[in-house]
């Protein structure tokens, strides 16, 4: 596939599936901004990217600082034609153990934070009557729900 013209905002891009992501689609030809949790991060995604495409420091949990991010991305590229929902966040603990600030730092990294982004770009990519999101699951799932209950609860959400 060729994306030569197209804008793709990867979350969870510093490492992973998320980079890999990130360079593929750079490589057909996309610009893509890839975001990661800190300033290193970014700068790591700007690096392997280079010419095509930047990375931005995003807290997926925070509205303000998604929609400051797509902001930057609307005034330097343009309006995003591919979402890549890719940041997710585990707590290994037993739900016995597990603190109610862990739970909900997971269902907003890992599922507030789809709604929110996807919400935010779906607008423009209705207008232009174009657009794809995607969002990445964990393969993690069916294995031992009593240590990872959280990840089955998102992922089946």
């Amino acid at each position: 596939m060729n994306f030569e013209g197209k804008i793709a905002l990867v979350t969870g891009a510093s490492r992973g599936i998320g980079r890999a992501i990130a360079e593929t689609l750079a490589a057909r030809g996309a610009k893509v901004i890839g975001t990661a949790t800190s300033e290193n991060g970014a700068q790591a995604i700007s690096d392997y990217l280079g010419a095509n495409g930047k990375g931005l420091m995003l807290n997926v949990t925070d509205p303000a600082s998604i929609e400051s991010v797509l902001e930057k991305i609307r005034a330097e590229f343009g309006e995003v034609d591919i979402l890549v929902n890719n940041a997710g966040i585990t707590r290994d603990n037993l739900l016995m153990r597990m603190k109610d600030e862990e739970w909900n730092d997971i269902i907003e990294t890992n599922l507030s934070s789809v709604f929110r982004l996807s919400k935010a770009v779906m607008r423009a990519m209705m207008k232009k009557r174009h657009g794809r999101i995607i969002t990445i699951g964990s393969v993690v799932v069916p294995w031992e729900m009593a240590v990872r209950p959280t990840t089955l609860r998102r992922k089946r959400a």
